[in-house]
């Protein structure tokens, strides 16, 4: 689970389009404004990200117990191993 949360917020930055090439001509020294806006910007989005990525791991949260849920619930009705020799499906016929 450590690595599937890291994954899933990369995966969802990429669909958002939150990683975006760098542009060249940009000059690093812009006024505080535009750093604050763009920074605010920055912010807003990565809020963004975080709710989509919360909202996927408790959906997949949910999947993998009703699929928990779903073999537990069927274990119970496994026929019960069979007391005549085990046949090797693997093996050739020796006829």
């Amino acid at each position: 689970m450590r690595i599937i949360v890291p994954a899933a917020v990369l995966l969802l930055m990429v669909l958002d389009g939150s990683l975006t090439a760098v542009n060249p001509e940009r000059s690093l020294h812009t006024d505080r404004g535009d750093w604050c806006t763009e920074h605010r910007r920055l912010h807003s989005r990565l809020d963004v990200v975080e709710e989509r990525v919360e909202k996927t791991v408790e959906y997949m949260y949910a999947e993998v117990n009703s699929l928990l849920d779903s073999i537990s619930g069927a274990s119970w009705a496994l026929l019960p191993a069979s007391s005549g020799p085990l046949l090797d499906i693997f093996e050739e016929d020796s006829r």
